[in-house]
């Protein structure tokens, strides 16, 4: 584990946190974004081994978010005190999807009132959840020196826990195990001190500044997302990424290994951003701001000078990445790029300077504008009309691209360069790179090409998630577009999820700027732990039966305003059908006879097929995102799927298992090859198809209305006429439903075993190479099939 020690209380004389430091009163925020007892994310993410963390424990933030810190803290420790600070700036930096902080009780002996402090702590928690946890943690915290019985009583009703239920609960210690449970799980982690962190399981000693924090949660987001794209799901992040910084922690008593470079050069194009300095300056420094982000503001000074010392051998290219929990971050940004449209790249750079210093409010922002020049009626009209939304959108998709999750974030020549790092970080890497640069010139690229010949073969996006879901019929309601539109949002969710609540807005958000072209369709996927969900997802289908897309989102919407036991209660589902205008009865009858739980199951198998377990799940036609996430990540992958169309790869499909080699393109083949034929390679199949598919099989297109037994009979009757000596390649032409399958005559080239469906693979082989299977089904639909190899 990473050994970093600072300030910290821990048994000793040596630590006495008295003679070091006076506590003082700090003022701790508890976001209004974490609702009271915080629904965990879905599914439940796995506690892990190395520092277990379980719904007993109080935490803020996304449960499944993909950096947890566990925190062992003292209320009666000064240093505990100023770590509570600084971490209040690491969640405002990354905010609650990103950061889950997680409090186990640590009272050290010798602070004689900090026991008393953690038991009403905990009694809190066990009485009020965990918003009213906060509360008083906050309280304790400011309060350091009134840490006593009265104190913890008037907090905790502050709190919003009832006096006289706090005054049984903490008299009579009903909560004091957990505390011991906590010292306990703390010694066997080897905490000593307090404050102790482990940030996804790497081991942070004392009072760090935010520098040093960062660091480690920007290399945690790395790793979780490396995790994800390798398949691992969302719930066990913290679970795998605990166990393996362990696995790479050195021995007690060793010195940490130092840290490997990363040296790759990520593909960073300028693509029209405000730039300073030299165009054809040898090193590029690429930087991805937020201006109402603390760290931004305080690298800048250190960007200056290197633009100072630097001169004409450095070009600074200006990025915008304004984060979701910084409100005024995008109006800042607006005003920036609207002095740039009325006065240029200088005006911007002008623009950066002030707006930095801070003052981002309406009011500054019009003055900010009458001191550059600019005309402020227009510059307030282009602020609220969003006008340079596609500007600012397109520079977060390629922070996405290249996995700049936080800010500030620097690409030197495409190196990265993370958080608010000192010169001497920034200079070591500028060096290293004006001596590429020059070996590069001296091999006769011309001085303007250097910055494109070092982006020539550097690392370009990942791909985004396929997910080969099939399309919806009329029994889905939707809403948006027509049915058959451009794009088409399937939507997997549960009445009783928080985030499927979230996420709703920006599902109309996407609707209104996609007008004609976006429809949203509604699937079941009623979480297992969310006992009152498949009821209320019964209701619904009752309403869509009774009153159409219309009733079905009216009582969406009442189901999601209240997701409580009493808002999603039968007598809640009764009084929310009267209310949209249903009939109560036929309501009731329907619910009494579960007539709706095929329909609901049927969604939740479908969901199990493409390995979607968690809510809300999306498949964007043949897109996927996984969920509550901002408005700019679903339009970049709408503005995706609007594009030219481009067939998902077995490495790209969520949730598959990877084969050894894909398909190759298909080729052109015999209609009837022969047993004088070269042998396959070994475990190497080679087919032709024909594909029919029906209405809900996986992939079938929206204008596919047919229904299953209609679509096997023209299996059946296309079977019928290969076996009568009909070209297979003219089959395909007239019955197959696979696009581009005409073009190719079916052929689906050669593959390793394993490329395919089982269903398919196995009534491949039965056949020998040059005969016709019978009809197979698979989720696809009906194949015919033609074994080539």
């Amino acid at each position: 584990m990473i050994w970093i020690l600072l300030a910290a209380c821990a048994p000793g004389a040596a630590m006495a946190p008295a003679a070091v430091e006076r506590p003082r009163t700090v003022e701790i925020t508890v976001p209004a974004a974490v609702p009271a007892d915080v629904v965990a994310a879905e599914p439940e993410p796995e506690p892990g081994t190395v520092v277990p963390v379980t719904r007993a424990d109080p935490w803020w933030g996304e449960p499944r978010a993909p950096v947890t810190v566990v925190v062992w803290g003292d209320f009666e420790c000064p240093f505990t005190s100023r770590y509570m600070a600084t971490l209040e700036e690491l969640k405002q930096a990354y905010g609650p999807d990103r950061l889950r902080v997680v409090w186990k009780h640590f009272p050290l002996p010798f602070h004689k009132n900090a026991r008393p402090a953690h038991l009403a702590a905990e009694t809190v928690f066990r009485l009020g959840g965990t918003q009213a946890f906060w509360r008083f943690h906050q309280l304790a915290f400011a309060n350091q020196r009134s840490l006593a019985p009265e104190s913890f009583e008037a907090w905790a009703a502050d709190a919003g826990v009832d006096r006289a239920a706090f005054r049984a609960a903490f008299e009579q210690q009903r909560h004091a195990p957990k505390i011991d449970q906590d010292i306990e799980a703390g010694g066997a982690v080897r905490v000593t001190g307090t404050p102790a962190s482990f940030i996804n399981g790497v081991f942070v000693s004392g009072a760090q500044p935010i520098d040093k924090l960062r660091t480690v949660v920007d290399e945690q987001l790395r790793a979780a997302e490396d995790l994800r794209r390798s398949g691992v799901p969302r719930e066990r992040l913290y679970a795998a990424l605990s166990a393996q910084n362990k696995a790479r922690a050195p021995a007690p008593g060793q010195p940490s290994p130092p840290a490997v470079e990363d040296t790759t050069v990520w593909k960073v194009p300028v693509d029209g951003s405000p730039t300073r300095g030299n165009p054809s300056a040898p090193v590029t420094l690429v930087m991805f701001l937020d201006l109402q982000c603390p760290f931004c503001r305080k690298a800048a000074p250190v960007v200056d000078g290197l633009a100072k010392k630097y001169g004409e051998q450095l070009r600074l290219v200006f990025k915008h990445n304004p984060l979701p929990f910084h409100p005024r971050a995008e109006p800042a940004a607006e005003l920036a790029l609207e002095a740039r449209a009325q006065k240029g790249d200088e005006a911007f750079w002008k623009a950066y300077e002030l707006l930095r210093q801070g003052g981002l409010e309406d009011a500054d922002l019009a003055a900010h504008a009458r001191s550059l020049g600019l005309d402020v009626a227009r510059a307030q009209k282009a602020i609220a009309a969003r006008r340079h939304a596609a500007r600012i959108e397109r520079d977060q998709r390629l922070a996405e691209d290249v996995e700049a999750s936080g800010t500030p974030h620097f690409f030197i020549n495409g190196r990265r360069l993370l958080g608010a790092q000192p010169a001497e970080k920034f200079e070591a890497l500028i060096d290293e790179q004006l001596a590429r640069a020059a070996k590069l010139v001296a091999a006769g690229t011309p001085p303007a090409k250097v910055y494109d010949a070092l982006q020539k073969d550097a690392k370009a996006a990942t791909p985004l998630e396929r997910i080969l879901a099939p399309a919806p019929t009329r029994d889905s309601p939707g809403k948006g577009a027509k049915a058959g539109a451009k794009v088409t949002i399937q939507m997997f969710a549960d009445f009783q999820c928080p985030f499927c609540k979230r996420v709703q807005p920006t599902l109309d958000e996407i609707i209104a700027a996609y007008p004609g072209k976006v429809r949203v369709v509604f699937r079941h996927l009623p979480l297992p732990f969310h006992k009152l969900a498949p009821l209320a997802a019964e209701a619904s289908v009752e309403a869509f039966r009774q009153k159409g897309d219309a009733g079905f989102w009216a009582m969406a919407q009442r189901l999601w305003e209240d997701q409580s036991e009493a808002g999603l209660s039968r007598e809640a589902l009764e009084r929310h059908a009267a209310a949209i205008g249903l009939d109560v009865a036929k309501l009731g009858a329907a619910l009494d006879s579960r007539a709706h739980r095929a329909a609901v199951e049927a969604d939740q198998k479908l969901a199990a097929s493409l390995h979607l377990n968690g809510t809300p799940s999306f498949a964007i036609n043949d897109y996927f995102l996984g969920g509550a996430q901002p408005a700019a990540r679903f339009k970049r992958i709408v503005d995706r799927a609007l594009g030219p169309h481009e067939p998902p790869t077995m490495e790209s499909l969520h949730g598959a298992n990877k084969p050894a080699a894909q398909p190759s393109p298909a080729q052109p083949s015999p209609a009837q090859p022969s047993a004088a034929q070269p042998a396959a390679a070994p475990g190497v199949l080679g087919a032709k198809h024909l594909l029919i598919m029906y209405a809900g099989s996986l992939r079938a297109p929206p204008h596919v209305a047919r229904t299953r037994d209609e679509a096997r009979a023209l299996a059946e009757q296309a079977l019928r006429e290969a076996q009568q000596g009909a070209r297979f390649e003219d089959l395909v032409a007239r019955y197959s439903d696979e696009p581009g399958a005409a073009a190719r005559g079916g052929d689906l080239g050669k593959f390793r075993r394993g490329a395919m469906v089982s269903e398919f693979e196995q009534a491949l082989e039965k056949v020998a190479v040059g005969a016709l299977s019978g009809v197979v089904e698979t989720r696809f639909g009906f194949h015919v099939i033609l074994r080539t190899q």
